[in-house]
């Protein structure tokens, strides 16, 4: 039986697909269970919720900046592993900014994973309409 991530022993792709779970649900006590208390998020600058944010009260600021902005589902097209570190391709599809339009975005992350928990995550994404784009600036 996998053991459940955060333990310490789960593998890299389940606590990376963990957290993917916990943010559909916007289930911040997973979240924070799976979260190192170092942990790093960079997100790129080229999207509204773009920038650097430490540790678990960043963690906490990042995802309510996000879930915020938008309301989106992630499809992972393809999945590599190596080294401790997860890296889905895909997809974010939803609806975000005031007037709730809808949005497709391509989605690189780069989970970096010790010890069955989250030390770092790398957000790259496109934001497809622009300024103008659904969660505009």
């Amino acid at each position: 039986m996998p053991e459940a991530p955060g333990s310490g022993s789960a593998a890299p792709q389940e606590v990376a697909g963990a957290m993917y779970d916990a943010m559909l649900r916007s289930d911040r006590t997973t979240l924070a269970a799976i979260a190192s208390p170092g942990l790093r998020i960079r997100v790129t600058e080229a999207l509204p919720c773009g920038g650097t944010d430490p540790g678990l009260a960043g963690f906490a600021a990042f995802f309510k900046k996000a879930f915020h902005l938008i309301e989106s589902r992630i499809e992972t097209a393809r999945l590599f592993e190596a080294g401790g570190q997860v890296v889905p391709v895909g997809r974010t599809q939803g609806t975000g900014g005031g007037a709730a339009r809808p949005f497709d975005s391509a989605i690189v992350h780069v989970f970096t994973v010790e010890a069955g928990r989250i030390v770092g995550f790398d957000a790259y994404g496109d934001d497809p309409l622009g300024p103008e784009g659904p969660v505009g600036r």
